[in-house]
């Protein structure tokens, strides 16, 4: 997207070169799941909300800097709940990021499972050849494993090349929201 047509979106701060994701709340809980009743430093964001913040981050491209504006009533003002809160967003995001990264691990591993097994599944249908006399049989059991293996294999390339990479991007756009700057803003 280009830089005129995202100033449309968003404001844009030439200062500190930073895109503003501005947010309209009732109170401070509005950030949060309704049916998450932790305390603000422990609670999960709505997922509305961090659809928005996500896709957001996707658009404004990374050489920005980013800053979410939550814009409240002013009647509301509280400095300790909006520390709690900035916390607890913060705290959202980081767990967001344990969570995708623990993800990323369990994909590869699965991925040298994958080649494990498609290797061992390659190597038997060689030995298969050698060891059933029948040929009906040995052509049923070799393709077989032949075709298991490439199975296995590509399933490896699959998660590698883009569940691994669609997970890491994920992890750049929370860590970058993690470094965001969050500001309340109180209004008439």
């Amino acid at each position: 997207m280009k830089d005129k047509e995202l100033k449309k979106i968003y404001r844009h701060t030439q200062k500190s070169n930073a895109y503003h994701i501005d947010i309209r709340l009732e109170d401070y809980w509005d950030a949060y799941s309704s049916w998450d009743y932790s305390p603000f430093v422990n609670r999960d964001l709505d997922e509305d909300l961090l659809e928005y913040l996500m896709s957001s981050s996707y658009e404004i491209p990374r050489k920005y800097s980013i800053i979410i504006d939550l814009h409240l009533m002013k009647g509301i003002s509280d400095e300790r709940r909006e520390q709690k809160s900035r916390e607890g967003m913060y705290n959202y995001f980081k767990y967001k990021i344990r969570q995708a990264k623990n993800e990323r691990f369990r994909m590869f591993r699965d991925t040298i499972t994958f080649l494990l097994l498609g290797t061992v599944m390659l190597l038997l249908s060689y030995v298969a050849r050698s060891l059933i006399t029948n040929n009906i049989a040995q052509e049923l059991v070799s393709e077989g494993l032949v075709i298991g293996a490439w199975v296995m294999i590509w399933e490896m390339f699959y998660i590698w090349f883009f569940q691994i990479n669609q997970l890491s991007y994920k992890i750049k756009h929370y860590t970058r929201l993690t470094s965001s700057n969050i500001v309340f803003q109180y209004e008439n």
